[in-house]
Protein backbone atom coordinates (compact mmCIF):
# COMPACT_ATOMS: atom_id res chain seq x y z
CA UNK A 1 0.00 0.00 0.00
CA UNK A 2 1.59 3.23 -1.04
CA UNK A 3 2.01 5.88 1.13
CA UNK A 4 -0.62 9.02 1.28
CA UNK A 5 0.13 12.75 0.77
CA UNK A 6 -2.24 13.82 3.72
CA UNK A 7 -3.82 11.65 6.50
CA UNK A 8 -7.30 13.40 7.47
CA UNK A 9 -7.28 12.76 11.43
CA UNK A 10 -11.48 12.36 12.35
CA UNK A 11 -12.26 11.54 15.49
CA UNK A 12 -15.72 10.97 16.25
CA UNK A 13 -18.45 10.07 19.29
CA UNK A 14 -21.96 9.66 18.62
CA UNK A 15 -21.82 12.14 15.32
CA UNK A 16 -24.77 10.37 13.30
CA UNK A 17 -26.69 13.03 13.22
CA UNK A 18 -24.05 15.16 11.22
CA UNK A 19 -21.33 12.83 9.98
CA UNK A 20 -22.58 11.81 6.72
CA UNK A 21 -22.56 15.38 5.66
CA UNK A 22 -18.92 15.77 6.86
CA UNK A 23 -17.62 11.93 5.28
CA UNK A 24 -19.47 13.60 1.90
CA UNK A 25 -17.42 16.86 2.19
CA UNK A 26 -13.65 15.20 2.34
CA UNK A 27 -14.28 12.18 0.28
CA UNK A 28 -15.08 14.62 -2.35
CA UNK A 29 -12.34 16.66 -2.65
CA UNK A 30 -10.37 17.61 -5.63
CA UNK A 31 -7.23 16.61 -3.94
CA UNK A 32 -7.19 12.35 -3.52
CA UNK A 33 -4.06 11.39 -1.88
CA UNK A 34 -4.87 10.77 0.90
CA UNK A 35 -6.31 8.59 4.25
CA UNK A 36 -9.07 8.97 6.38
CA UNK A 37 -8.29 7.99 10.17
CA UNK A 38 -11.56 7.97 11.46
CA UNK A 39 -10.66 7.47 15.72
CA UNK A 40 -13.90 6.03 16.90
CA UNK A 41 -14.09 7.03 20.83
CA UNK A 42 -16.90 4.33 21.90
CA UNK A 43 -20.01 5.92 19.92
CA UNK A 44 -23.12 3.50 20.61
CA UNK A 45 -25.08 5.66 18.12
CA UNK A 46 -25.00 4.97 14.10
CA UNK A 47 -21.91 5.97 14.02
CA UNK A 48 -20.44 2.74 13.09
CA UNK A 49 -23.10 1.50 11.08
CA UNK A 50 -22.35 5.15 8.94
CA UNK A 51 -18.95 4.42 8.92
CA UNK A 52 -19.09 0.98 7.59
CA UNK A 53 -21.22 1.83 4.71
CA UNK A 54 -18.90 4.30 3.32
CA UNK A 55 -17.22 2.09 0.69
CA UNK A 56 -14.21 4.21 -0.26
CA UNK A 57 -10.70 2.56 0.09
CA UNK A 58 -9.01 5.66 1.59
CA UNK A 59 -11.13 5.72 4.89
CA UNK A 60 -9.67 3.51 7.54
CA UNK A 61 -11.61 3.32 10.94
CA UNK A 62 -10.25 2.80 14.14
CA UNK A 63 -12.41 2.07 17.36
CA UNK A 64 -10.92 2.54 20.77
CA UNK A 65 -11.64 -0.08 22.98
CA UNK A 66 -11.90 2.03 25.97
CA UNK A 67 -13.27 5.66 25.94
CA UNK A 68 -9.87 8.04 25.29
CA UNK A 69 -11.55 11.20 25.23
CA UNK A 70 -10.74 13.97 22.82
CA UNK A 71 -7.24 13.84 23.34
CA UNK A 72 -6.75 10.86 23.47
CA UNK A 73 -8.45 9.81 20.52
CA UNK A 74 -6.62 12.86 18.80
CA UNK A 75 -3.13 11.28 20.18
CA UNK A 76 -3.88 7.63 19.00
CA UNK A 77 -4.30 9.23 15.95
CA UNK A 78 -1.03 11.22 15.65
CA UNK A 79 0.87 7.69 16.23
CA UNK A 80 -1.28 6.07 13.73
CA UNK A 81 -1.32 8.57 10.78
CA UNK A 82 1.01 7.64 7.71
CA UNK A 83 1.10 10.29 5.67
CA UNK A 84 3.96 13.19 6.10
CA UNK A 85 0.92 15.73 6.57
CA UNK A 86 -1.93 15.18 8.62
CA UNK A 87 -5.11 17.61 8.41
CA UNK A 88 -7.48 17.59 11.33
CA UNK A 89 -11.38 17.53 10.96
CA UNK A 90 -14.46 17.31 13.02
CA UNK A 91 -17.35 15.25 12.74
CA UNK A 92 -20.22 18.41 12.62
CA UNK A 93 -18.32 20.57 10.22
CA UNK A 94 -18.10 20.68 5.81
CA UNK A 95 -14.73 21.05 4.43
CA UNK A 96 -14.64 22.97 1.28
CA UNK A 97 -14.15 21.13 -1.99
CA UNK A 98 -10.56 22.63 -2.73
CA UNK A 99 -9.61 22.60 1.18
CA UNK A 100 -6.85 19.95 1.15
CA UNK A 101 -5.76 21.01 -2.06
CA UNK A 102 -5.15 24.71 -1.39
CA UNK A 103 -3.48 23.68 1.51
CA UNK A 104 -1.37 20.99 0.09
CA UNK A 105 -0.25 23.39 -2.60
CA UNK A 106 0.79 26.26 0.55
CA UNK A 107 3.32 23.92 2.14
CA UNK A 108 4.57 22.52 -1.02
CA UNK A 109 5.51 26.65 -1.96
CA UNK A 110 6.50 27.31 1.71
CA UNK A 111 8.40 24.42 3.31
CA UNK A 112 9.73 26.34 6.62
CA UNK A 113 6.09 26.44 7.77
CA UNK A 114 5.06 23.89 9.81
CA UNK A 115 1.14 24.56 10.11
CA UNK A 116 -1.31 25.69 7.97
CA UNK A 117 -5.05 26.88 8.83
CA UNK A 118 -7.79 28.42 7.22
CA UNK A 119 -10.39 31.07 7.56
CA UNK A 120 -14.11 29.77 8.15
CA UNK A 121 -17.52 30.52 8.31
CA UNK A 122 -20.24 29.94 10.85
CA UNK A 123 -23.27 27.84 10.00
CA UNK A 124 -26.19 26.33 11.94
CA UNK A 125 -27.52 28.24 15.17
CA UNK A 126 -24.81 31.38 14.60
CA UNK A 127 -24.46 32.07 11.26
CA UNK A 128 -21.74 34.41 10.19
CA UNK A 129 -20.02 35.30 6.83
CA UNK A 130 -16.57 34.56 7.95
CA UNK A 131 -14.25 34.29 10.98
CA UNK A 132 -10.80 35.51 10.39
CA UNK A 133 -7.48 34.73 11.85
CA UNK A 134 -4.07 36.15 11.35
CA UNK A 135 -2.18 34.90 8.60
CA UNK A 136 1.35 36.01 8.95
CA UNK A 137 3.75 33.93 11.13
CA UNK A 138 4.96 37.07 13.09
CA UNK A 139 1.33 37.57 13.77
CA UNK A 140 0.24 35.00 14.98
CA UNK A 141 2.70 34.51 17.70
CA UNK A 142 1.29 37.78 18.93
CA UNK A 143 -2.06 37.04 18.40
CA UNK A 144 -1.32 33.54 20.52
CA UNK A 145 -0.67 35.72 23.36
CA UNK A 146 -4.20 36.61 23.79
CA UNK A 147 -6.48 33.94 21.84
CA UNK A 148 -6.35 30.91 20.15
CA UNK A 149 -4.83 31.60 16.50
CA UNK A 150 -6.03 28.48 14.43
CA UNK A 151 -9.57 27.12 13.96
CA UNK A 152 -9.09 23.77 14.88
CA UNK A 153 -10.62 22.28 12.20
CA UNK A 154 -9.25 23.67 9.32
CA UNK A 155 -5.31 22.69 10.43
CA UNK A 156 -2.73 20.91 8.72
CA UNK A 157 0.55 20.17 10.11
CA UNK A 158 3.71 18.59 9.28
CA UNK A 159 4.13 15.33 11.26
CA UNK A 160 7.92 15.36 11.29
CA UNK A 161 8.09 18.69 12.84
CA UNK A 162 5.19 16.78 15.55
CA UNK A 163 7.32 13.71 16.19
CA UNK A 164 10.61 16.04 16.65
CA UNK A 165 9.21 17.59 19.29
CA UNK A 166 7.12 15.13 21.08
CA UNK A 167 3.99 17.56 20.21
CA UNK A 168 0.74 15.93 21.31
CA UNK A 169 -2.40 16.72 22.74
CA UNK A 170 -2.71 17.09 26.54
CA UNK A 171 -6.33 16.33 27.99
CA UNK A 172 -5.50 17.67 31.43
CA UNK A 173 -6.20 21.00 29.36
CA UNK A 174 -9.64 20.43 28.19
CA UNK A 175 -11.57 21.83 26.53
CA UNK A 176 -8.32 24.14 25.21
CA UNK A 177 -5.93 21.27 24.69
CA UNK A 178 -5.64 22.50 20.93
CA UNK A 179 -4.94 26.43 22.04
CA UNK A 180 -2.53 25.01 24.37
CA UNK A 181 -0.90 22.88 21.96
CA UNK A 182 -0.33 25.66 19.28
CA UNK A 183 1.32 27.58 22.16
CA UNK A 184 4.25 25.11 22.20
CA UNK A 185 4.40 25.36 17.95
CA UNK A 186 3.78 28.78 17.05
CA UNK A 187 7.00 29.89 18.94
CA UNK A 188 9.46 26.89 17.79
CA UNK A 189 8.05 26.90 14.20
CA UNK A 190 6.70 29.37 11.72
CA UNK A 191 3.13 28.59 11.22
CA UNK A 192 0.36 30.68 8.77
CA UNK A 193 -3.99 30.63 7.89
CA UNK A 194 -4.41 30.48 4.18
CA UNK A 195 -6.40 33.88 4.19
CA UNK A 196 -9.69 31.67 2.23
CA UNK A 197 -12.69 30.11 4.02
CA UNK A 198 -11.47 26.39 3.28
CA UNK A 199 -13.98 25.23 6.25
CA UNK A 200 -18.13 25.90 7.57
CA UNK A 201 -18.21 25.37 11.06
CA UNK A 202 -20.93 24.27 12.01
CA UNK A 203 -21.83 26.32 15.17
CA UNK A 204 -24.74 24.17 17.89
CA UNK A 205 -27.12 25.77 19.82
CA UNK A 206 -26.33 25.42 23.59
CA UNK A 207 -22.98 23.73 22.94
CA UNK A 208 -21.11 25.30 25.89
CA UNK A 209 -23.22 25.69 29.64
CA UNK A 210 -21.74 27.86 31.99
CA UNK A 211 -19.46 25.85 33.58
CA UNK A 212 -17.93 25.18 30.47
CA UNK A 213 -17.40 28.84 30.19
CA UNK A 214 -15.81 28.51 33.42
CA UNK A 215 -13.80 25.52 32.73
CA UNK A 216 -12.54 27.15 29.52
CA UNK A 217 -11.63 30.46 30.99
CA UNK A 218 -9.34 28.76 33.55
CA UNK A 219 -7.48 26.76 31.49
CA UNK A 220 -7.07 29.17 29.09
CA UNK A 221 -5.91 31.50 32.08
CA UNK A 222 -3.67 28.51 32.87
CA UNK A 223 -2.11 27.58 29.35
CA UNK A 224 -1.45 31.76 28.82
CA UNK A 225 0.95 31.66 32.36
CA UNK A 226 2.69 28.64 30.87
CA UNK A 227 2.76 30.55 27.50
CA UNK A 228 4.65 33.59 29.76
CA UNK A 229 6.50 31.33 31.38
CA UNK A 230 7.93 29.52 28.42
CA UNK A 231 9.19 33.01 26.82
CA UNK A 232 10.66 34.30 30.33
CA UNK A 233 7.96 36.70 31.32
CA UNK A 234 6.48 36.91 34.67
CA UNK A 235 2.91 35.99 34.80
CA UNK A 236 1.16 35.86 37.96
CA UNK A 237 -2.73 34.37 38.60
CA UNK A 238 -4.18 38.03 38.42
CA UNK A 239 -2.37 39.15 35.42
CA UNK A 240 -3.49 36.28 33.55
CA UNK A 241 -6.81 36.83 34.41
CA UNK A 242 -6.55 40.43 33.37
CA UNK A 243 -4.72 38.69 29.76
CA UNK A 244 -7.86 36.10 29.74
CA UNK A 245 -9.63 39.42 29.59
CA UNK A 246 -8.08 41.54 27.03
CA UNK A 247 -8.34 38.87 24.59
CA UNK A 248 -11.63 38.20 25.47
CA UNK A 249 -12.46 42.48 25.32
CA UNK A 250 -14.28 41.96 28.51
CA UNK A 251 -12.27 44.23 30.80
CA UNK A 252 -15.10 46.13 33.05
CA UNK A 253 -13.99 50.04 33.09
CA UNK A 254 -12.85 49.77 36.53
CA UNK A 255 -10.23 47.57 35.40
CA UNK A 256 -8.79 49.26 32.66
CA UNK A 257 -5.94 50.95 34.55
CA UNK A 258 -5.02 47.39 35.57
CA UNK A 259 -5.13 46.52 31.78
CA UNK A 260 -3.06 49.21 30.33
CA UNK A 261 -0.33 48.45 32.94
CA UNK A 262 -0.13 45.02 31.66
CA UNK A 263 0.32 45.47 28.22
CA UNK A 264 2.34 48.38 28.48
CA UNK A 265 4.52 46.15 30.80
CA UNK A 266 4.77 43.72 27.96
CA UNK A 267 5.34 46.22 25.34
CA UNK A 268 8.40 47.47 27.23
CA UNK A 269 9.65 43.81 28.38
CA UNK A 270 9.48 42.77 24.56
CA UNK A 271 11.70 45.91 24.01
CA UNK A 272 14.51 45.20 26.55
CA UNK A 273 14.16 40.82 26.23
CA UNK A 274 12.57 40.15 23.16
CA UNK A 275 10.05 37.67 23.29
CA UNK A 276 7.68 38.20 20.31
CA UNK A 277 8.59 40.09 17.02
CA UNK A 278 8.19 43.59 17.73
CA UNK A 279 5.93 44.90 15.45
CA UNK A 280 2.96 42.54 15.48
CA UNK A 281 3.38 42.55 19.22
CA UNK A 282 2.74 46.50 19.06
CA UNK A 283 0.03 45.79 16.07
CA UNK A 284 -1.78 43.10 18.21
CA UNK A 285 -1.73 44.72 21.73
CA UNK A 286 -3.04 48.36 19.85
CA UNK A 287 -5.63 45.97 18.04
CA UNK A 288 -6.74 44.46 21.61
CA UNK A 289 -6.59 47.80 23.29
CA UNK A 290 -9.15 49.23 21.20
CA UNK A 291 -11.28 46.60 21.35
CA UNK A 292 -11.20 46.41 25.00
CA UNK A 293 -12.25 50.06 25.47
CA UNK A 294 -14.49 49.85 23.27
CA UNK A 295 -16.45 47.03 24.98
CA UNK A 296 -15.83 48.25 28.79
CA UNK A 297 -18.85 48.89 30.66
CA UNK A 298 -19.58 50.10 34.28
CA UNK A 299 -18.16 53.41 36.38
CA UNK A 300 -14.27 54.17 35.80
CA UNK A 301 -12.24 56.60 34.38
CA UNK A 302 -12.37 58.27 31.28
CA UNK A 303 -12.09 55.43 28.74
CA UNK A 304 -11.26 57.73 25.42
CA UNK A 305 -8.56 59.28 27.82
CA UNK A 306 -7.36 55.91 28.72
CA UNK A 307 -6.85 54.65 25.26
CA UNK A 308 -4.85 57.34 24.57
CA UNK A 309 -2.16 55.87 27.28
CA UNK A 310 1.07 57.04 26.35
CA UNK A 311 2.23 54.18 27.48
CA UNK A 312 0.55 52.47 25.14
CA UNK A 313 1.48 54.62 21.99
CA UNK A 314 4.92 55.39 22.79
CA UNK A 315 5.09 58.73 21.56
CA UNK A 316 2.81 58.68 18.35
CA UNK A 317 -0.85 58.63 18.55
CA UNK A 318 -4.16 56.85 18.08
CA UNK A 319 -5.30 56.78 15.01
CA UNK A 320 -8.62 59.12 14.64
CA UNK A 321 -10.57 57.32 13.23
CA UNK A 322 -10.30 54.62 16.21
CA UNK A 323 -10.71 57.63 18.67
CA UNK A 324 -13.93 58.63 16.86
CA UNK A 325 -15.61 55.76 16.94
CA UNK A 326 -14.63 55.44 20.94
CA UNK A 327 -16.37 58.86 21.77
CA UNK A 328 -19.54 57.92 19.59
CA UNK A 329 -19.77 55.06 21.86
CA UNK A 330 -18.97 56.88 25.30
CA UNK A 331 -21.51 59.20 24.05
CA UNK A 332 -24.25 56.85 22.84
CA UNK A 333 -23.59 54.76 26.24
CA UNK A 334 -24.06 58.16 28.47
CA UNK A 335 -27.76 58.76 26.43
CA UNK A 336 -28.79 55.21 27.21
CA UNK A 337 -27.62 55.48 30.86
Amino acid sequence: MSTPQVTILLPVLNAAATLPETLDSLLTQTFTDFELLVIDDGSTDDTPEILAAAADPRLRVLRNPERLKLAGALNRGLDEARAPLIARMDADDIARPERLARQVDFLAKHPKIALCGSFTRHFGAKEKARETYPVQAEDIRAFSLFNCPFAHPTVMFRAEVFKQHDLRYDGAYYPTEDYELWTRVVHRHPCANHPEVLLDYRVHEKSMTGSDWENMDFQARRLMQNQFAALGVPCTEAQSKINRDIGMARVPCVELPAARDWLAGLLDRNQKTPFCPAVALEQEIRERWFHVCMNARGPGPNRAALYASPEIWKGTKPPLSRTLLLKASILRASVRG
